[in-house]
């Protein structure tokens, strides 16, 4: 296991997707993680200020939160208390209704925790899921995440699970430099049919190193968030999924001189 991990790298926990928040921070105290992505449904079941305050004791630090679209209003206020300075969510699924119109209605619900999130001095970000997740998204490209983003004010959240198909996202990325809130690193094995099911980074088919290139290109200053999970990860244990994707990510990073 790698001493210390690139100052650039942090663990979500929804890598231990089925540990309890309290369980997460000891895994990550034992790995030597110390950047971290906290996910909303943990807070709900260990609880707020109990997490809060385990977060102060570890001495951990958050790069970023997510949220239901439904709990933006508690997730919005809970950041600057961790200093979570990103709070990203998927637009919520809208039915069976034109693109256009789910938009609208995103971008009217999401409107006042725009205003409020300038006032805290946190980041919106919307994420883009695979086409499959309709019930909990009707955004399924960057492109369209762009758009929806630019409307809105908001940033968008590069998962490599839901982008690295994209034509052409080297160049799409080029022209909309500073629109990247949070990039998202995993590993996607071609022929795998079922989800959520990611490898650890470099174990499988992603172009990861070019596509991490390609959002520096656009000057991000921000972390590359680890997002691995479902069987593979599960068959191998959260320490050793977790220990080697950190490792995969910082020597990358120190490759292409981060």
């Amino acid at each position: 296991m790698r001493a210390a991990y690139h100052p650039r790298i942090s663990v979500n926990s929804i890598c231990s997707w089925n540990l309890p928040f309290d369980e997460d921070v000891e895994l990550w105290r034992g790995l030597g993680i110390g950047d971290v992505g906290v996910i909303e449904p943990k807070l709900d079941a260990f609880g707020w200020d109990a997490s809060r305050d385990m977060i102060h004791a570890s001495g951990l630090r958050v790069s970023s939160m997510s949220c239901y679209r439904w709990g933006t209003g508690r997730s919005l206020e809970f950041c600057p208390t961790v200093g979570a300075d990103i709070l990203y969510m998927t637009s919520g699924g809208y039915g069976p209704v034109p693109w256009e119109d789910a938009a609208s209605s995103f971008c009217q619900e999401i409107h006042p925790h725009v205003s409020r999130a300038a006032e805290l001095g946190v980041t919106l970000a919307v994420e883009p899921t695979n086409p499959l997740r309709t019930d909990s998204s009707f955004l399924h490209s960057v492109r369209d995440a762009i758009d929806l983003a630019r409307v809105c004010g908001m940033k968008v959240v590069i998962d490599f699970y839901s982008a690295w198909y994209e034509r052409d996202i080297e160049s799409l990325l080029r022209a909309n430099p500073g629109i990247v809130g949070l990039a998202q690193i995993c590993d996607y094995r071609l022929g795998t049919f079922d989800m959520p099911n990611r490898s650890v980074p470099g174990d499988a088919d992603i172009p990861i190193e070019r596509l991490v290139s390609s959002i520096l290109d656009t000057g991000y200053e921000g972390p590359f968030d680890i997002e691995v999970l479902g069987p593979r990860i599960e068959e191998e244990g959260y320490p050793s999924a977790i220990a080697r994707s950190a490792e995969f990510a910082s020597e990358m990073l120190d490759r292409l001189g981060v």
